[in-house]
């Protein structure tokens, strides 16, 4: 695909901020309980944001399955594997290192190897293994979605939804494990997928109301659903927080397909486009500014009243990674590892 689609960049703009708005007040989540009434303003602040990775996700398959130069699968895959695989090793050492300085931990060679491989190392990288799949598989799912008519494409999906996004609900609700795997469908290929169908053919303007209606009603399930089985279990549970419930596919959904019928009124924006060029960077950086703030300044989402410390400790968080990504970008050969 040729053309910049405008509002591919705000919408990956906004789910990078998003993304560290969720790490901010996941840190409430995990560090107090549903008696407490800051535990469920948290709770509606990520409530609403559980639709960032998915978005992203969307978005490389919007970009990628849709192109229309021709290009080998070799090359394909040497250009677009190096730019994940390289930042995934550089990265995964910087918090290596972080574990044993800062956390104390001690690894053996083949213990530090089985954490790469296990995806172990740090709670945020697991993103960085997703898409370095969904990039060896891009090739081979292109080849589905040149030849799949709109409605063979509409049955893949449609199978997408049963197996990965309402499968799961049966064994969490009604107590049996059905014998159709999940996993014949990756939830993650599935978004993939959906980014390509969106940009093929997108969702009708008219239907947007009442996407937006189903999208409320997935977020009021996310809310209430969350604190409803934390309270059951007497820890968070995070199964209304999964990017594929059907709650957040809706919400997902809607902001794409919002975002794509809002394209003819956004224009190019210099700082949008800046944001949308340092998302990678930014997501694998952000943890260490969180902590550092804190750990140095003692600047965190509880230093004082949260409905306050978290918006301003969100943006702060967002702002110095921005920051040292753009400046660490203009650094010769930085930017293979800081995407």
């Amino acid at each position: 695909m040729k053309e910049r689609h405008v509002y591919m960049d705000w919408l990956r703009a906004l789910a990078i901020i998003v993304v560290v708005g969720v790490h901010t007040a996941s840190k409430i989540l995990n560090n107090s309980t549903p008696d407490e009434w800051v535990w469920h303003y948290a709770n509606a602040i990520d409530s609403a944001l559980r639709w960032c990775v998915p978005v992203f996700f969307m978005l490389s398959g919007a970009l990628l399955l849709t192109r229309r130069k021709g290009e080998s699968t070799p090359l394909f895959l040497k250009k677009r594997v190096s730019k994940v695989l390289i930042p995934l090793l550089f990265w995964s050492a910087i918090y290596l290192g972080y574990n044993k300085w800062e956390l104390e931990e001690s690894y053996t060679i083949k213990e530090m190897f089985i954490l790469f491989l296990t995806d172990d190392i740090y709670y945020h990288l697991w993103f960085l293994y997703v898409i370095l799949g969904l990039y060896l598989m891009a090739p081979f799912l292109k080849i589905l979605v040149d030849h799949m008519s709109k409605a063979t494409f509409q049955i893949f999906l449609g199978f997408w939804v049963v197996f990965s996004v309402l499968m799961p609900l049966v064994p969490k609700f009604l107590e049996f494990e059905p014998a159709f795997s999940a996993g014949l469908f990756e939830p993650y290929i599935g978004y993939f997928l959906l980014g390509a169908y969106l940009v093929l053919y997108p969702i009708p303007k008219k239907w947007l109301p009442a996407l937006g209606i189903l999208a409320v009603a997935g977020y009021i399930t996310t809310v209430w659903g969350t604190a409803a089985l934390t309270e059951a279990r007497g820890e968070l549970d995070e199964f209304f927080y999964e990017h594929y419930r059907p709650n957040n596919v809706l919400i997902t959904l809607f902001l794409f397909a919002g975002f794509q019928a809002l394209e003819p009124k956004l224009r190019p924006n210099p700082i949008i486009t800046r944001i949308s060029m340092a998302t990678l960077g930014i997501y694998v950086l952000h943890p260490l500014v969180q902590t550092y703030l804190n750990k140095w300044f003692g600047i965190n989402e509880t230093m004082f009243n949260p409905l306050l410390a978290v918006p301003i400790v969100w943006i702060l968080i967002f702002i110095l990674s921005l920051g040292i990504v753009t400046g660490l970008q203009r650094i010769p050969y930085a930017n293979k590892v800081i995407p």
